[in-house]
């Protein structure tokens, strides 16, 4: 029946951006995701802190010039381009905090490149957070980097610096340059602290 589903699918996919059609290959791709997923982080993880957004799905069309251009789910919906591949947005979040945004990639037939391995290694910086491997979780590196001159945080994210776990935290200035700040994940230290100017 799967295998029925997907053909059908495939025949459709490009010709008709239909709304049934195009509930029909999200929802696909939906439960795929969210089985790599919970084998990827494991169930626990992924219930509690993985929610799907599918008003941010990306589909990547060729548009009338021919050119390949990035769309929303409600563009395409309107569009009479046909579709090349599209991506599914999850929010992660921990403690009602929104920790990152994952992209997972689809291809035409419901499948996605990404295998558990590529999954567990774009997470697991993530995943150290999730299962509180680090001292200092998302709330209190916002509280560091408030007590550090940081007003309006818009930017934070967590990452490997020299085999350290280090949050970056950004905050706009009126010039509209940013002050950013990172900091150690394991015992709070700010290790380094910066103005940050756009390049136009």
């Amino acid at each position: 029946m799967k295998i029925l589903l997907t053909i059908l699918l495939l025949l459709n996919f490009g010709v008709s951006n239909s709304q049934n059609f195009i509930d029909g290959i999200i929802y696909c791709a939906e439960n795929r995701a969210n089985e790599k997923l919970k084998f990827a982080v494991g169930t626990d993880i992924f219930e509690s802190n993985f929610e799907f957004i599918e008003s941010k799905t990306i589909v990547e069309v060729q548009n009338a010039e021919q050119r390949l251009e990035r769309i929303s789910l409600a563009e395409f919906k309107e569009s009479e381009y046909p579709a090349i591949q599209f991506w599914l947005n999850y929010k992660v979040t921990h403690r009602n905090l929104a920790l990152t945004e994952l992209l997972i990639p689809f291809n035409l037939n419901c499948t996605t490149p990404w295998n558990k391995k590529d999954t567990q290694e774009i997470l697991e910086p993530y995943l150290k957070v999730l299962q509180n491997k680090t001292k200092i979780d998302l709330k209190k590196a916002l509280e560091i980097g408030n007590e550090n001159g940081l007003n309006e945080i818009y930017f934070w994210d967590i990452d490997y610096e020299k085999r350290k776990l280090i949050w970056t935290l950004k905050s706009k200035l009126k010039n509209n340059q940013s002050k950013v700040i990172k900091i150690n994940s394991k015992n709070g230290k700010v290790i380094s602290e910066f103005f940050e100017i756009p390049i136009d």
